[in-house]
């Protein structure tokens, strides 16, 4: 039975996860200015679930995926990672990194929704209060001559997108019984759901391609390395320690990161509109993941 804390070792690499996480967003941000997003994303998908299969074998893992389990992994793979791939680099595009991350994880808000849709999941008091403070988060931050929608209407609906699909997907994931360990399967969610944007690159991107900078290399490379392949293997421990939900309202501190990485590293600003909707959607977040109190 998992314990509802952390061990040492775990707050290590809840920490790091947490750094890795939200410092993701102006790298990617740097990147995405001289790469475009599909071939972006085209090398990063793929790249990292060949890494996973590569960690999975020398932890001796099984990598071999059962006959039953095709159709709901084609189905995860197409919201974890083709839709949240696709929709999220054509934002982070247009928008600012800070606001972007706190778009994108309002996600839990939107599974809460798919659950209650299509997997018969009852709503209760406190989850209905965080999906209401949720909609006032994103009503601070996106509403009025300086709201981000009136800033980039398309940008804004992209990260909405990403944040629907990886929510839609969290509900799949969360409804099937998987027959393969954790690391195998975001391996093989990544290869299927990365190769279709690959080939959507070589056909749109590749003979467009320029020379970009040493600063976009790198930041490519960070982004491969420590968000998307060491974050993923440290979330996979994390949550084979505590219950998901625990695991989930410990990693509220991201999109806090991801602002205050933005204003360090592009000199994005931090006004009220970003405080007030960043306490908002935090406290959204924690009355959704966390258990529901039951009389």
């Amino acid at each position: 039975m998992k314990s509802d804390s952390l061990p040492p070792a775990g707050l290590v690499l809840l920490a790091a996860l947490t750094l890795g996480w939200g410092t993701a967003w102006p790298f990617m941000k740097i990147a995405l200015t001289e790469i475009p997003p599909w071939m972006f994303r085209g090398l990063i998908a793929p790249f990292a679930g060949l890494f996973l299969f590569s960690l999975a074998a020398l932890m001796k893992e099984g990598v071999r995926l059962p006959n039953g389990q095709w159709r709901p992994l084609l189905v995860a793979a197409l919201f974890n990672v083709t839709g949240w791939h696709v929709f999220s680099a054509q934002g982070l595009r247009l928008l600012e990194s800070g606001h972007a991350s706190i778009i994108a994880y309002t996600m839990p808000l939107w599974a809460v929704i798919f659950g209650v849709a299509f997997a018969s999941e009852r709503i209760t008091l406190q989850r209905l209060a965080g999906l209401v403070l949720g909609l006032a988060g994103m009503a601070v931050l996106l509403s009025g001559e300086f709201g981000i929608f009136a800033i980039s209407p398309l940008g804004t609906l992209f990260m909405f997108g990403s944040a629907i699909s990886w929510g839609a997907g969290t509900v799949i994931q969360k409804r099937t019984v998987w027959q393969l360990p954790p690391l195998s399967l975001a391996g093989w969610q990544l290869l299927i759901g990365g190769l279709p944007i690959t080939a959507v690159a070589i056909v749109v991107d590749v003979p467009h391609l320029e020379p970009v900078s040493a600063a976009a290399v790198w930041s490519t490379l960070y982004v491969l390395t420590i968000p998307v392949v060491f974050c993923q293997f440290a979330w996979f421990k994390i949550v084979g320690w505590v219950p998901i939900s625990v695991a989930s309202v410990s990693t509220q501190i991201i999109p806090v990161v991801a602002v205050i990485s933005g204003a360090i590293v592009l000199g994005e600003v931090i006004g009220l509109r970003e405080i007030g909707a960043l306490v908002l959607v935090c406290a959204a977040l924690a009355l959704v993941l966390l258990p529901s109190r039951r009389r």
